[in-house]
């Protein structure tokens, strides 16, 4: 019932029928953001219907800038689908310019013997605390005695890694499924026939299914074996996690703040003790209806 010439629908926004509301809603909100679409009398869809074939427009073009769309053309539907595919060309070109290649300061450790190390930091560096009275502080002075320790180390400039992170449970015939299936959707980019979009799904299937057994796989290998070697279980957990933040410090309650892990464990604790009640033993009592 939607008109696309005249933007409305053709039984107008005062017909208490639902589903044209909701339609006069969909091309209203088109036209509160700007948008302008291309297809006004054209077909993009066709089925049959107990023997009734059945015309609409279904699909758009939608842009906000008329200069960016040089035209569109209804080609072949893809595969079994009764929806036409629609090209677009557009007046664009992409972003050939390749970013320069960051490069970092990383230390080779090969480059000097423990020997030298050794003798650097008890040449040159205080090992004495300044302070014993506080962990924090303690810390904050080893850490800092450390990375003078590091900076001795002789460094090279090399170009920063952004490749993907490897997946613990990655394998080599998982890594040759992944090369298989780009290999067939880059096919298909090229020739979409169908021959080519099934061959790329079974591949894209068949990868899917080997990732997930490979994954169980490895998480049932890092569980079976926490007794005996737990790194890789909790260091598989932390990469896990959404947040890691941590709380650096909690107010007491007296207008003092803690200074270490322990103490804000110990706030913790007492808060949520403080909203338990202790109920007497027995069965737990009734409560009236």
């Amino acid at each position: 019932n939607v008109s696309w010439e005249t933007g409305s629908v053709n039984s107008g926004i005062s017909s208490k029928n639902q589903v044209l509301m909701i339609q006069q809603k969909y091309i209203d909100l088109f036209n509160d953001s700007g948008l302008t679409w291309y297809f006004t009398n054209e077909t993009t869809r066709r089925r049959l219907v107990k023997d009734t074939l059945q015309e609409s427009l279904l699909d758009q073009v939608l842009y906000t800038n008329d200069a960016l769309v040089n035209g569109c053309k209804i080609v072949s539907p893809l595969g079994k689908s009764d929806h036409v595919g629609i090209l677009v060309e557009l007046v664009v070109s992409p972003n050939t310019n390749k970013s320069p290649k960051q490069k970092i300061l990383k230390p080779i450790w090969g480059k000097i013997s423990s020997e030298e190390l050794f003798n650097f930091s008890m040449n040159n560096i205080d090992w004495d605390y300044s302070c014993t009275n506080n962990v924090q502080d303690m810390w904050v002075e080893l850490h800092g005695k450390l990375e003078s320790v590091a900076a001795a180390v002789p460094a090279a400039s090399v170009y920063l890694d952004n490749r993907p992170v490897k997946l613990p449970w990655s394998t080599t015939s998982l890594k040759r499924m992944r090369k298989n299936k780009d290999r067939a959707w880059a096919e298909f980019d090229i020739n979409p026939s169908d021959i080519n979009f099934s061959c790329a799904n079974s591949k894209q299937r068949i990868f899917e299914v080997a990732e997930i057994k490979a994954k169980v796989n490895y998480e049932k290998k890092i569980t079976s074996n926490l007794k005996q070697n737990c790194k890789s279980f909790y260091s598989y957990l932390r990469n896990k996690r959404q947040v890691k933040s941590s709380v650096v410090s909690l107010d007491r309650g007296d207008g003092t703040r803690t200074d270490s892990s322990t103490e804000s464990a110990e706030v913790l604790a007492s808060a949520f003790s403080s909203v338990f009640v202790r109920e007497p033993p027995g069965p737990l009592p009734k409560t009236e209806d």
